[in-house]
C-alpha cells in the first residue's frame, strides 16, 4: 500500500463513518474528498496530526496530478498546514505551509490559486512581523499576476504594511452549540490565530486566541466579556505590548473553530463551535426539523427589477412566506423567515439569525437577472469558489460588490468552508434543484434544468449548517416574469423548494 493509501486510510477512521475513502479514482480525488471530510466540526478536526495528514496526501496527489488539480492540492495542503499551526502553535507547520504556497506559485504561476497562495503568504509572513518578506509576495503578485482579481487585494496590503490598526470593539453572538464573536478594526490587519489546551496548574481554561501584531486597543473597549454558555466562558481583550493587541476567548470545553476576516468595514470572525452530531446525522430525537428561510433582498434594496413594477425584493418574500408555511403545515418542522415584510436586512444578519435559532438548515430564495432576455430556468447554489464566470457574476450582483469583490470572498473561502457543512449543502442544492425542475416541469411545461452551481454568495458565509441559495426563475424573462407575476406560480415553486427540503432531512 502507498503512503498516500495509509495515510487516507488511517486518516478516514479516525474522523469517523460518514467519510468515505473510494476503492477507485485518482489520488487527488480522494485526498480531496478527505480534505472535505475532515473541514467538520467533528473530534478528528480538532487533531493537528488530522491535518497534517490530510497536507501529505495533498502534497503526494499534486505529483503527477495536471495544472489545475496540482495548484488546487497545493493550495489545500498549504491551508492544511496553517490550520495544524493554529491548532498546535508548531512553527515548522506554519513553515511547511509556506513551503506549499512556493511550490504553488513557482511552479503553476499561470493557475488563478497562485495569486491565492502568493496572498496567504504575505498574510501569514506580515502576521508574524516579517514586513520585509510579505511586501515582496505583495509586489511579486502584482508585477507577475497583476491581471487577477487579487490584485487589488495585494495592494491594500501593500499599503497597509506597518500602520497601526485600531482594534474597536468586540462583539459576541450565541446559538445552540456555536459562539461567535467578531473583532472591529479600523481597517484591515494581520492576525495570527491560536489554540491552547487547559492549564490546571495555572486554573486556565482551554483558549483560542487572536494576536494582531500592528494593533493597539481603541478608547473604552471592555477588556473582558462575559458570556457564559456551553462553548464559551468569556471574551477577554488587552495590549499584550504597544503595538500588538490580543484577543483570548477562554472555552468552556473542547471545542473546533475557525477564523476568517471580512472588509467594508474590516473586522475578523472567530466561529467557536462545542461538540455536536455528525454531518450526517439528523436533528437530535425529540425535535423538530429547525429550517430558516431567508427572502433576499428587502427594504433598501429591491434586488432584480422586472417589467410592470416586478421587484425581486417582493416576489422572494411571497415565495419564502409560502415556503415556510408549507414546511410548518406538511412537515410540521420549525421554521423562521429572516424577515416577515419588506424591511433592510444586512447579509450578515441573515445567517446570524439561522445559527441563533439552532436551524438545521439554511436556504435563501432569490429571482434572477441577465443581460438576455433570453436567459430563462431554474438554478441552485451552494458556497463554494464559483462553477463558472457566469456564476461569479450572479454571486457579483446578489452580494452588491464587483467581481473584484467577489474575488475577495473566494479568498477566504477556504477559511471559512472549514466546519462547514459542503457536502451537505450540495447534497441539499442538489435536492432542491431535483424537484423544482421536476414539479414545475409538470405544472408549466419544460423548465430550463440551470442545475446545480458553485459560487462565493455572502450570505452563506456564515452559515453553520448545510446553506443554499434558490433562483427561481428570471425576472429578465418576459415569460418567466410573467410566471413569477401570478402567485399560483410563486406556490408552485415554494412547494417546490419544500418538497426538497423534505428529501434532504427526511430521505423521502
Amino acid at each position: 500500500m502507498s503512503r498516500v493509501a495509509c495515510l487516507l486510510l488511517c486518516l478516514a477512521l479516525s474522523v469517523g463513518p460518514w467519510v468515505a475513502v473510494a476503492g477507485v479514482g485518482t489520488a487527488w480525488e480522494d485526498a480531496r474528498g478527505l480534505y472535505e471530510g475532515l473541514a467538520g466540526d467533528g473530534p478528528a478536526a480538532r487533531e493537528p496530526a488530522s491535518w497534517r495528514a490530510v497536507a501529505a496526501a495533498l502534497t503526494e496527489a499534486a505529483v503527477g496530478a495536471d495544472g489545475p488539480r496540482a495548484a488546487e492540492a497545493l493550495f489545500l495542503a498549504g491551508v492544511s498546514l496553517e490550520r495544524a499551526f493554529a491548532l498546535s502553535a508548531f512553527r515548522p507547520d506554519q513553515e511547511e505551509a509556506l513551503g506549499r504556497y512556493e511550490e504553488l506559485w513557482s511552479q503553476y504561476p499561470q493557475e488563478a490559486l497562485a495569486a491565492d497562495g502568493l496572498l496567504r503568504s504575505g498574510r501569514i509572513l506580515e502576521a508574524r512581523g516579517d514586513e520585509g518578506p510579505a511586501r515582496e509576495r505583495y509586489r511579486w503578485l502584482l508585477a507577475e499576476m497583476g491581471e487577477s482579481p487579487l490584485a487589488p487585494l495585494a495592494q491594500s496590503r501593500l499599503e497597509g504594511l506597518g500602520k497601526v490598526a485600531v482594534v474597536r470593539g468586540v462583539r459576541t453572538g450565541v446559538g445552540p452549540g456555536h459562539t461567535r464573536v467578531v473583532v472591529d478594526l479600523s481597517h484591515a490587519s494581520p492576525y495570527e490565530p491560536r489554540a491552547l489546551p487547559a492549564d490546571p496548574g495555572a486554573n486556565k481554561p482551554p483558549r483560542v486566541f487572536l494576536e494582531f501584531p500592528a494593533a493597539r486597543l481603541g478608547d473604552g473597549v471592555p477588556r473582558e466579556t462575559a458570556v457564559g454558555n456551553h462553548t464559551v466562558l468569556q471574551v477577554r481583550v488587552g495590549q499584550h505590548d504597544p503595538r500588538t493587541a490580543r484577543v483570548v476567548i477562554d472555552l468552556a470545553g473542547p471545542a473546533s473553530f475557525r477564523v476568517f476576516p471580512l472588509e467594508d468595514p474590516a473586522r475578523v470572525v472567530v466561529d467557536v463551535f462545542g461538540a455536536s452530531r455528525a454531518p450526517e446525522e439528523p436533528p437530535p430525537g425529540g425535535r423538530r426539523p429547525r429550517v430558516v428561510v431567508d427572502p433576499g433582498h428587502g427594504g433598501k434594496d429591491p434586488g432584480a427589477l422586472g417589467p410592470g413594477g416586478l421587484k425581486e425584493k417582493d416576489l422572494t418574500l411571497a415565495i419564502a412566506v409560502e415556503l415556510a408555511e408549507f414546511l410548518r403545515r406538511d412537515a410540521g418542522y420549525e421554521v423562521r423567515l429572516t424577515r416577515d415584510r419588506d424591511a433592510t436586512l444586512s447579509l450578515e444578519e441573515r445567517t446570524a439569525i439561522a445559527n441563533a435559532f439552532g436551524a438545521d438548515l439554511f436556504v435563501s430564495i432569490h429571482v434572477n437577472a441577465s443581460p438576455s432576455a433570453a436567459a430563462m430556468g431554474v438554478e441552485t447554489y451552494y458556497l463554494e469558489r464559483a462553477s463558472d464566470r457566469a456564476s461569479r457574476r450572479l454571486a457579483a450582483r446578489e452580494n452588491g460588490s464587483s467581481e473584484a469583490g467577489v474575488a475577495a470572498v473566494e479568498h477566504i473561502l477556504a477559511d471559512v468552508i472549514l466546519t462547514s457543512k459542503t457536502r451537505e449543502s450540495r447534497r441539499l442544492a442538489t435536492a432542491i434543484q431535483h424537484t423544482l425542475v421536476g414539479h414545475l416541469s409538470q405544472a408549466y411545461g419544460p423548465v430550463r434544468d440551470l442545475g446545480v452551481k458553485r459560487a462565493p454568495f455572502y450570505v452563506l458565509t456564515g452559515a453553520v449548517m448545510p446553506a443554499v441559495l434558490v433562483e427561481a426563475a428570471f425576472l429578465s424573462n418576459p415569460e418567466e416574469a410573467k410566471r413569477l407575476a401570478d402567485p399560483a406560480y410563486r406556490r408552485e415553486a415554494a412547494l417546490a423548494v419544500a418538497r426538497g427540503v423534505r428529501q434532504f432531512l427526511e430521505g423521502t
